[in-house]
Order: C-alpha cells, then sequence, then structure tokens
C-alpha cells in the first residue's frame, strides 16, 4: 500500500507543470496543491529560496530570486517545497521605504521595486505600496491590473482569522469575506449585502439565496490560512465553529456529527487538531491498518489551508 496521504494529496492536484508559475495561479482554483510556506519559515530556513513566489530547496547566494536568475533543471518537482505566503500585516511593511514595495492583486503579491512607474512605492499619487490594490487597480486605473501583471510576481496574499477580522465592513473599514478558503473584497458592491464581514462565513454563505451571483461580482483577494495556534481555536467550544486539518486544507466539521466516525476516531476526539496521521501510514506495503477512505473528505466544506511556519 502507498503511502495514502500521498495518493489523498495528488488527487487534488489538477495539473502541476514545473516550473510552477504565480503569473498563471488564480486563488478562486487553489485547492490546497501546495503547501503555503510563511515568510518567516522561508527567512529562517537557510536552504530555502522564493523563485518570483515559489519557493524551493536549492542552494543560493540570495533569498528573493527571478527565474531569468536560475538554472531552470533547478526548478523541479523534487525540489519544490510550496508557495510563499505574505500575509495582509507583512504586506503593509513593504511600501518601498525601508523594504522593497510591494502590491496584492486578484491574491497576487508584485514587487513593483525595479517599476519606474512606482518611484519610492508611490504611483502617479494615486497607488501606494504596501496594500490590496484590485479594486483600485480595476476600476479605478486606466491600466487595470494588466499592467501590474507586468511585473514580477513576489508571493500569493493570505490571510489569519485575525486579520480578516478587522476587515468587518465597519468605520471605512473594507467589506471582506472568506468562503471556502478564499478572501473576498465586497466593500464597492452596492446596496451592501448583509454579509457577516471580517468573518469565515462559508456555511452561512450557501444558506443564502442567490450568494455565488453575489460572490461573481466581488474580488477574490487572498486565502486564508490557519497555523496550529489559530486551528486550536476551533475545537467546538472556544469557538462553536469544529475545524479539522487533513493535509494542508482546513476543514468544517461544525455540522457533521459523525466526523469522528468517518475518520476512524475515538468517540472523545477533539476539533482543532491535525488528523492527516489518520491518513497515512509509515507501514506502507505492509501496513494492515483500517484507513478511513478519502473520499469521506469531500463531505467536509473547505475553510481555509494550512501556513506552513
Amino acid at each position: 500500500m502507498k503511502n495514502i496521504l500521498v495518493l489523498l494529496l495528488l488527487s487534488l492536484l489538477v495539473a502541476i507543470v514545473f516550473p510552477l508559475n504565480l503569473a498563471q495561479f488564480n486563488v478562486k482554483e487553489f485547492k490546497g496543491q501546495y503547501p503555503l510556506i510563511s515568510l518567516s519559515r522561508l527567512l529562517e530556513t537557510d536552504e530555502f529560496v522564493s523563485v518570483e513566489g515559489i519557493v524551493y530547496r536549492i542552494s543560493a547566494s540570495k533569498r528573493f530570486l527571478t527565474r531569468d536568475e536560475v538554472d531552470p533543471k533547478l526548478l523541479n518537482e523534487s525540489n519544490l517545497v510550496g508557495i510563499l505566503a505574505i500575509d495582509i500585516d507583512e504586506l503593509s511593511t513593504f511600501t518601498g521605504k525601508e523594504k522593497q514595495a510591494l502590491v496584492a492583486a486578484n491574491g497576487i503579491v508584485y514587487d513593483v521595486t525595479p517599476s519606474r512607474h512606482w518611484p519610492a512605492g508611490n504611483h502617479k499619487n494615486r497607488h501606494k505600496a504596501g496594500e490590496e490594490l484590485t479594486h483600485e487597480l480595476v476600476r479605478n486605473s486606466p491600466h487595470g491590473v494588466g499592467k501590474i501583471a507586468n511585473v514580477k510576481p513576489f508571493g500569493v496574499l493570505v490571510f489569519t482569522i485575525e486579520q480578516l477580522a478587522k476587515f468587518n465592513g465597519k468605520n471605512r473599514a473594507k467589506s471582506y469575506i472568506a468562503f471556502q478558503g478564499v478572501v473576498y473584497d465586497l466593500s464597492h458592491l452596492r446596496p451592501a449585502p448583509n454579509y457577516p464581514f471580517g468573518t469565515e462565513a462559508t456555511s452561512e454563505l450557501l444558506k443564502i439565496p442567490n450568494y455565488a451571483d453575489t460572490l461573481s461580482k466581488s474580488y477574490a483577494i487572498g486565502l486564508l490560512v490557519f497555523d496550529e495556534k489559530n486551528l486550536a481555536k476551533f475545537d467546538g467550544q472556544q469557538n462553536v465553529e469544529a475545524f479539522i486539518k487533513v493535509g494542508n486544507i482546513v476543514y468544517d466539521v461544525t455540522e457533521v456529527p459523525d466526523w469522528r466516525e468517518k475518520l476512524h476516531l475515538e468517540p472523545d476526539a477533539v476539533a482543532g487538531k491535525d488528523y492527516t496521521s489518520q491518513f497515512e501510514c509509515e507501514l506502507e506495503e505492509t501496513c494492515g491498518h483500517d484507513h478511513p477512505d478519502s473520499d469521506v473528505l469531500k463531505e467536509f466544506k473547505i475553510v481555509g489551508f494550512e501556513l506552513v511556519k
């Protein structure tokens, strides 16, 4: 028997083409195919290098490289670590003053530092680096997102639950909401829908008529992520919601009363934990244990993704 976790994760892949390129990345299509690597993890790991937002385990003199600076033969599956994730708070520090100038659009973080159109992180006094600018570029810029896409990608934009909560549409804050692991900006919609902005709201939206039509008019701007500490809060007690993690994906099992049975867990197993081990075995071909079928995960709602710290 092959490692069941590997089979599980591979079953989620739509197509793997190396080298990966964030220029073709679509946050709405992300299903946890690759690990999301935090900026801190990248900087703390000597053998990790980011090549235009894709993290590889290769030897290099610099931490951040363009594809032109790397031997294409090194950008292969065996060296792949994951995708660099920049959270919204980290993005705000890259203003072009003391660090690079980064901006985010459509879920991709771009490095505009080399661009003559963004001197010191400022674009014609209209846009500033360090911000999420999807709506501003699509609606208020004569060039749209197209121009920004001409610069190099730096990573993908992510939000923690705590960061998302700040964008609740109150006191001039933007109106963001998370659905199936994707963060959407609905700030521009008029009239504003009566949604629980600033929250993970997959279950709530699925119960609202025409939610899909509303989301289609909004902007997908990033991914919702959980580390071990964040996940632990969703144990069904500290929060009403009960989330679990399997592989790179966080699932909502709040409305699945027999989720423990489905995962072959003890009756007293708690949510807020990583249960990847239920789908893998170190014994591999000699394994005689009874593992749950990976198809059971299709019954759970995806609400986010693991952030590797």
